[in-house]
């Protein structure tokens, strides 16, 4: 794909992910008609709506381009590379009023290889994006992972699998872990925003057991741009859901004690070893 081709893509994502998260922002506490997929997985009218627009919109100005979205699936039109699109990543947070949700929008011409990822948060007016080879962003400004090289002091974004029951005492174990010997937890609700908080040195790592590739997809480009580092609970396999996200620096300690307690642990969930 040419240099131009990508970048009319990303400036169409950058747009729609200001729109769309505009519109939602304005509706959050207004009538959602909230309904539930599963256990802690809320979903919106908001949520299709904000991916009617995207798609829309993208689909006008790229027709042969594909999609993937978290509420509607896959879409075929051509042979153009495919959007990866969730409309409201942090829904629960976006129900209850509460910060933390954002829109996230990757394309890739090569499943599982984005090329570029925009993630919004509207709350906080803050736009993350990235394009393989460009670097990645904060609004305007260029960003990076932190330089933290202290576990002590090192700050860890951790999300409990509330749907994943059968997890829960193996997770318990890593977070356990994580308390005494780093320097604070957090949990922000938003997988796409924990990735870009990575990115912008903000947190030092973030790990998450079962999630799907639209909360993701976006987020791994950005983090990859500003020079982190990205692996899976297990070691063996090219994708999971499982992810490890770190800086530099500490990506051996946190994929190894992660990595331990999860092979004690024996839990396993279908289909882990890809996306979905």
């Amino acid at each position: 794909m040419s240099f131009t081709d990508i970048t009319e893509r990303l400036e169409a994502a950058k747009k729609i992910a200001k729109t769309s998260g505009a519109m939602i922002k304005e509706k959050q506490l207004s009538e959602l008609g909230t309904s539930f997929k599963g256990k802690s997985d809320v979903v919106t009218l908001m949520d299709l709506e904000s991916e009617r627009i995207i798609k829309n919109y993208l689909h006008e100005q790229f027709p042969s381009d594909n999609f993937q979205g978290e509420e509607t699936g896959i879409e075929r039109y051509g042979d153009g590379g495919t959007w990866i699109i969730d409309p409201i990543d942090g829904t629960n947070n976006y129900v209850h009023g509460i910060a933390g949700y954002t829109i996230s929008i990757a394309y890739e011409t090569e499943k599982y290889v984005p090329l570029l990822g925009v993630v919004y948060s509207p709350v906080h007016d803050d736009l993350y994006w990235a394009v393989r080879g460009r670097g990645a962003y904060r609004n305007e400004t260029r960003i990076t992972c932190s330089s933290q090289s202290e576990v002590k002091d090192a700050l860890t974004i951790i999300s409990p699998p509330l749907r994943y029951p059968h997890f829960i005492d193996t997770y318990s174990e890593m977070i356990r872990r994580m308390c005494i010997e780093t320097g604070d937890v957090r949990d922000f609700g938003s997988a796409a925003l924990h990735l870009s908080y990575v990115a912008d040195g903000k947190a030092d790592c973030y790990f998450e057991y079962g999630l799907k590739y639209h909360d993701v997809a976006a987020g791994f480009v950005i983090v990859s741009e500003a020079g982190g580092r990205l692996s899976f609970f297990e070691p063996e396999i090219k994708f999971s859901g499982n992810i490890i996200v770190t800086n530099n620096q500490l990506h051996l300690w946190y994929t190894s004690v992660v990595r331990e307690i999860y092979q004690k642990g024996g839990s396993r969930i279908e289909n882990e070893k890809v996306f979905l």
